[in-house]
Protein backbone atom coordinates (compact mmCIF):
# COMPACT_ATOMS: atom_id res chain seq x y z
CA UNK A 1 0.00 0.00 0.00
CA UNK A 2 2.68 2.28 0.84
CA UNK A 3 4.46 1.51 -2.15
CA UNK A 4 1.92 2.13 -4.38
CA UNK A 5 1.44 5.61 -2.39
CA UNK A 6 4.53 6.22 -3.47
CA UNK A 7 4.30 5.62 -7.32
CA UNK A 8 0.86 7.71 -7.56
CA UNK A 9 2.51 10.71 -5.68
CA UNK A 10 5.82 10.41 -7.76
CA UNK A 11 3.96 10.32 -10.47
CA UNK A 12 1.40 13.12 -9.85
CA UNK A 13 5.13 15.59 -9.31
CA UNK A 14 6.53 14.44 -12.43
CA UNK A 15 3.58 15.03 -14.04
CA UNK A 16 2.73 18.65 -12.50
CA UNK A 17 6.49 19.39 -13.16
CA UNK A 18 6.26 18.18 -16.83
CA UNK A 19 3.52 20.68 -17.07
CA UNK A 20 5.61 23.36 -15.33
CA UNK A 21 8.21 22.73 -17.84
CA UNK A 22 5.58 23.49 -20.79
CA UNK A 23 4.08 26.40 -19.25
CA UNK A 24 6.91 28.64 -19.73
CA UNK A 25 7.41 32.40 -21.60
CA UNK A 26 9.41 32.00 -24.73
CA UNK A 27 10.18 33.99 -27.72
CA UNK A 28 10.60 33.02 -31.28
CA UNK A 29 13.03 34.79 -33.14
CA UNK A 30 12.76 34.16 -36.35
CA UNK A 31 15.37 35.24 -39.19
CA UNK A 32 13.98 36.49 -42.77
CA UNK A 33 17.09 37.77 -44.64
CA UNK A 34 19.61 35.19 -46.02
CA UNK A 35 22.24 36.78 -43.80
CA UNK A 36 23.37 34.63 -40.51
CA UNK A 37 22.31 36.47 -37.28
CA UNK A 38 23.72 36.65 -33.76
CA UNK A 39 20.95 37.92 -31.49
CA UNK A 40 21.21 38.50 -27.77
CA UNK A 41 18.60 39.37 -25.34
CA UNK A 42 19.18 41.64 -22.64
CA UNK A 43 17.43 42.59 -19.43
CA UNK A 44 16.33 45.50 -18.72
CA UNK A 45 16.19 48.96 -20.10
CA UNK A 46 18.99 51.11 -20.92
CA UNK A 47 22.55 49.20 -21.37
CA UNK A 48 20.70 45.93 -19.51
CA UNK A 49 22.32 42.61 -18.78
CA UNK A 50 22.51 39.72 -20.89
CA UNK A 51 20.17 37.07 -20.55
CA UNK A 52 20.94 34.60 -23.93
CA UNK A 53 22.97 35.11 -26.99
CA UNK A 54 22.06 33.04 -29.79
CA UNK A 55 23.09 32.51 -33.63
CA UNK A 56 20.45 32.07 -36.25
CA UNK A 57 20.96 30.82 -40.02
CA UNK A 58 19.83 32.47 -42.38
CA UNK A 59 16.20 32.18 -43.37
CA UNK A 60 16.14 29.94 -39.46
CA UNK A 61 14.72 30.38 -36.12
CA UNK A 62 15.73 29.93 -32.63
CA UNK A 63 13.41 30.13 -29.33
CA UNK A 64 14.72 31.64 -25.91
CA UNK A 65 13.09 30.70 -23.03
CA UNK A 66 12.30 33.30 -19.51
CA UNK A 67 12.19 32.02 -16.23
CA UNK A 68 10.97 35.50 -14.73
CA UNK A 69 8.72 38.85 -16.22
CA UNK A 70 10.61 41.91 -16.96
CA UNK A 71 11.74 44.00 -19.51
CA UNK A 72 13.63 42.55 -22.28
CA UNK A 73 15.50 44.51 -25.28
CA UNK A 74 17.66 42.69 -28.68
CA UNK A 75 20.96 43.80 -29.97
CA UNK A 76 21.75 42.06 -33.30
CA UNK A 77 24.57 41.81 -35.75
CA UNK A 78 23.40 40.27 -38.86
CA UNK A 79 26.29 39.21 -41.14
CA UNK A 80 26.65 38.18 -44.85
CA UNK A 81 29.96 37.38 -46.69
CA UNK A 82 31.28 40.58 -48.36
CA UNK A 83 29.08 42.68 -46.87
CA UNK A 84 29.49 44.97 -43.89
CA UNK A 85 27.59 43.78 -40.88
CA UNK A 86 24.57 45.38 -39.38
CA UNK A 87 24.15 45.91 -35.45
CA UNK A 88 20.97 47.16 -34.08
CA UNK A 89 19.30 47.55 -30.68
CA UNK A 90 15.65 46.34 -30.67
CA UNK A 91 12.19 48.31 -29.03
CA UNK A 92 12.09 47.35 -25.23
CA UNK A 93 9.15 44.06 -24.93
CA UNK A 94 7.95 43.01 -21.51
CA UNK A 95 7.67 39.48 -20.76
CA UNK A 96 5.80 37.65 -18.18
CA UNK A 97 5.93 34.51 -16.67
CA UNK A 98 4.17 34.22 -13.06
CA UNK A 99 1.21 33.10 -11.57
CA UNK A 100 -0.80 35.53 -14.31
CA UNK A 101 0.43 33.81 -16.88
CA UNK A 102 3.20 33.02 -19.75
CA UNK A 103 4.10 35.42 -22.74
CA UNK A 104 4.27 33.32 -26.44
CA UNK A 105 6.19 35.70 -28.39
CA UNK A 106 7.95 35.67 -31.54
CA UNK A 107 9.96 38.42 -33.57
CA UNK A 108 11.18 38.49 -37.27
CA UNK A 109 13.54 40.16 -38.44
CA UNK A 110 13.97 41.23 -42.47
CA UNK A 111 17.19 42.88 -43.93
CA UNK A 112 16.09 44.93 -46.79
CA UNK A 113 20.01 44.86 -49.16
CA UNK A 114 20.86 48.16 -50.74
CA UNK A 115 24.13 50.27 -50.60
CA UNK A 116 23.64 50.66 -46.87
CA UNK A 117 21.76 47.49 -45.71
CA UNK A 118 19.03 48.08 -43.01
CA UNK A 119 17.14 45.94 -40.33
CA UNK A 120 13.69 46.62 -40.34
CA UNK A 121 12.59 48.57 -36.83
CA UNK A 122 15.04 49.51 -34.34
CA UNK A 123 17.95 51.31 -33.81
CA UNK A 124 21.51 51.41 -35.46
CA UNK A 125 24.53 50.82 -33.05
CA UNK A 126 27.97 50.67 -33.12
CA UNK A 127 29.90 47.13 -32.81
CA UNK A 128 31.39 48.04 -29.37
CA UNK A 129 28.05 48.83 -28.08
CA UNK A 130 26.58 45.00 -29.89
CA UNK A 131 29.92 43.77 -27.64
CA UNK A 132 28.88 45.17 -24.02
CA UNK A 133 27.30 42.63 -21.97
Amino acid sequence: MKTTYKLILSYTLLLFASFQLQAQAKLTVENNSQRSMTVKVMKGSGKGTLHETVTISSYGSETIYFSESGQYFTKTKAVLKGKEPVYQKGKPFQVTNDERGYSVLTLTFSIKESSVPQLAGGKQISKSEFDQN
